[in-house]
């Protein structure tokens, strides 16, 4: 991975400077300027929706397990402040955005990249912060997050051989899980022994599927030189995500105790989702394929909560 030389056009500053020096010091103008900054933290975090908030979350409720609903909003905002976090690291160290999510804050110009490395920076304190109001140990997962952030985006962990690079996306999704699971839980201090099974299984199952979010971003990852599973291997490797889906489908199905049916349906779901990623190859069509990788991630992460209601005694 390269991070940025130049980064973006000459014309980024006076672009992301031109709306908040353009509206007035009034009561209505200052509600603008801080509504257009709170738009770029979403936008920051946005296209993850689908990819980390609502798959995490519901992983966080159903392995703490969630039991009073006082903690979802605690663990939603700990785990979007969180994303942030990632987020604004990820794309101030790489390139790709320019050619694969123009959209988003630093390529449309809404913010400096200067600015964006000050914010970076700054969330780290304020993620430790926030999780030791919650406990020790969602401090310590909000740290070892910050590292394997620092190690996957400055340290050009996801530019470096492929094995390490879903090997730091499994460790970073592992602790993701663990500080949302943590604050989701009534006494935020511990996990049982299911909690961290299902951590480990899901940590898992990015550090080894992970890597259907990869085709859809081919022209980006081979302009910065990204090694890639899809750019190394070709076509076998969708060959390769389809069985992937299919055995871990069947794995999880025997572990957390499922009944047949719904195995079959969950297996049957795995087996969609990864054939399309080899009947359909455009980006476009990829694109639609990881959204259904993503709600059968989800499905996957409900699992837990399954065999907590009917097979834990």
């Amino acid at each position: 991975m390269k991070l940025h030389p130049t980064l973006y056009h000459a014309n980024t500053s006076w672009q992301a400077s031109e709306f908040t020096a353009s509206v007035p010091l009034t009561f209505s103008g200052v509600v603008d300027i801080v509504l257009y900054h709170l738009t770029t933290l979403w936008l920051f975090t946005k296209s993850d929706f689908m990819t980390t908030m609502i798959p995490i979350s519901i992983f966080a409720i159903v392995a703490a397990p969630l039991t009073s609903l006082h903690n979802l909003p605690h663990l939603v905002f700990w785990l979007w402040v969180h994303l942030l976090g990632f987020n604004t690291s990820n794309q101030t160290a790489s390139l790709e955005d320019e050619t694969n999510k123009p959209d988003r804050p630093l390529p449309s110009g809404r913010i400096t990249l200067s600015s964006a490395i000050i914010l970076r920076w700054t969330l780290m304190p304020i993620c430790w912060a926030l999780s030791l109001a919650y406990s020790k140990e969602a401090m310590f997962s909000s740290m070892a997050l910050s590292l394997f952030t620092t190690l996957y985006n400055e340290c050009r962990g996801s530019g470096a051989h492929f094995a390490t690079r879903y090997a730091l996306n499994g460790l970073g999704f592992a602790a993701f899980e663990a500080g949302t699971t943590f604050v989701a839980k009534d006494d935020k201090s511990c996990l049982d022994n299911a909690g961290w099974l299902a951590i480990f299984l899901s940590a898992s199952i990015f550090a080894t599927t992970i890597f259907a979010q990869d085709f859809r971003d081919v022209v980006g990852d081979k302009l910065i030189n990204r090694d890639t599973i899809p750019l190394r291997f070709g076509n076998p490797s969708r060959t390769f995500l389809l069985a992937g889906v299919v055995a871990w489908s069947i794995g999880l199905s025997c572990i957390w105790e499922i009944d047949r049916y719904s195995a079959v349906a969950f297996t049957m779901l795995g087996f969609y989702a990864g054939a399309r990623f080899v009947r359909y190859t455009t980006i476009e069509e990829d694109r639609k394929s990881y959204f259904y990788y993503n709600i059968w991630v989800s499905v996957a992460h409900i699992l837990p909560g399954y065999w907590r209601l009917f097979c834990a005694t």
